[in-house]
């Protein structure tokens, strides 16, 4: 009697995992040369791909709705929903674009520093910020005025990010392996020691944590936003990419060298839960209110969900080739996938279950 219970339970869990994947779908659309970053408008539910030609507008039905040209070579991309308003990094020309998102059209082109390579944007108040590679600073971009200050940082500032809550950023230099916090309204930058070589970076505003990549120590180093304290977590080999789920507060830093996927909490410093992953995993993805956890694996083209509770995998979807970037958008149970070698963008929808 047992015996049959558990085999019982076992084909009803099975059919349960088997109906979570089969909710899954997904569909490729074509866009621009080289798609590199995509963020989402979870108010307007439209996707903005940043293309090697320009930028590229697809909704969740995956229909491309614009193809917006801007100087070449989009390497980072931000949208404030208040305003609707988006912002390019041009590392060619040095220059951002300012995308109309209502008319997905272009309002200005500014002038940023030296190789630009990523965008963030403080919605609260309307302050954009460049995170200028060669330059070593940070280009602070005024949204109603359009009027810049540079803030000197470390060496190489990759990307950067903003807590809304403290208006402060953050940026991590891979030169000079330390992240930099840049108070916005001191318009000063503060050093705070990181492992070797930051890559990239991710924050929680709601326990004001940041979290950094640190490529060659295998590290994540989180920093208490409010002290600057900073612990550092091992991880695997190579850490590529890190999400966060603001709901759970749950961290999950993503190795390439050893295809592991850590689950970090932050409460405790430590790694939680070790997932073997595919080979070459190159991005991660959190559906913020489900719980499901997005892996895309670039030797395969596969992204591979995960249950956010048990780590057990709800399903596969084919991407395209050299799937290198994803973003969610957790209202519509939408996460699009950027392919960077296949020129097209995959627009996963589900599990609706976590």
């Amino acid at each position: 009697m047992i015996e049959r219970i558990a085999r019982l339970s076992t084909a009803v869990m099975a059919l349960c995992a088997a109906t979570a994947a089969s909710a899954q779908t997904a569909q490729t659309v074509s866009v621009g040369r080289g798609p590199f970053a995509v963020v989402v408008n979870e108010t307007t539910h439209k996707a903005y791909i940043a293309t090697g030609e320009g930028v590229s507008v697809v909704d969740g039905s995956a229909r491309v709705l614009a193809t917006i040209k801007t100087a070449t070579g989009v390497a980072g991309i931000a949208i404030n929903p208040v305003t609707n308003r988006i912002y390019t990094a041009h590392p060619n020309d040095s220059t951002s674009t300012i995308i109309d998102g209502s008319t997905d059209s272009v309002i200005a082109t500014i002038k940023a520093g030296s190789y630009p390579q990523a965008v963030a944007i403080n919605s609260v108040t309307n302050k954009i910020f460049i995170a200028n590679n060669y330059g070593h600073n940070i280009t602070i971009l005024d949204g109603a005025t359009n009027a810049t200050t540079n803030v000197r940082v470390g060496q190489g500032p990759r990307t950067i990010l903003v807590n809304p809550n403290t208006n402060k950023a953050y940026t991590p230099n891979y030169g000079s392996s330390d992240a930099t916090e840049i108070d916005a309204n001191a318009l000063t930058g503060t050093s705070i020691p990181t492992g070797k070589h930051p890559w990239t970076l991710t924050l929680d505003p709601g326990i004001n944590n940041i979290y950094v990549v640190n490529e060659d120590s295998a590290t994540i180093s989180i920093i208490d936003g409010a002290t600057n304290r900073v612990k550092d977590v091992p991880v695997g080999e190579i850490p590529f990419a890190v999400a966060v789920n603001p709901t759970t507060h749950r961290v999950y830093a993503l190795s390439y060298g050893d295809s592991t996927l850590a689950v970090i909490d932050p409460a405790t410093a430590t790694v939680i839960r070790t997932v073997k992953l595919g080979a070459q995993p190159s991005a991660v993805a959190v559906n913020a209110r489900t719980g499901a956890i997005y892996v895309a694996e670039q030797k395969t083209g596969n992204v591979v969900v995960y249950s956010g509770s048990t780590y057990a995998v709800l399903g596969k979807v084919k991407a395209g080739t050299i799937p290198y970037a994803m973003a969610a958008d957790s209202a519509a149970d939408k996460v699009y996938v950027a392919n960077m070698y296949s020129d097209d963008v995959t627009v996963i929808t589900g599990p609706s279950s976590r």
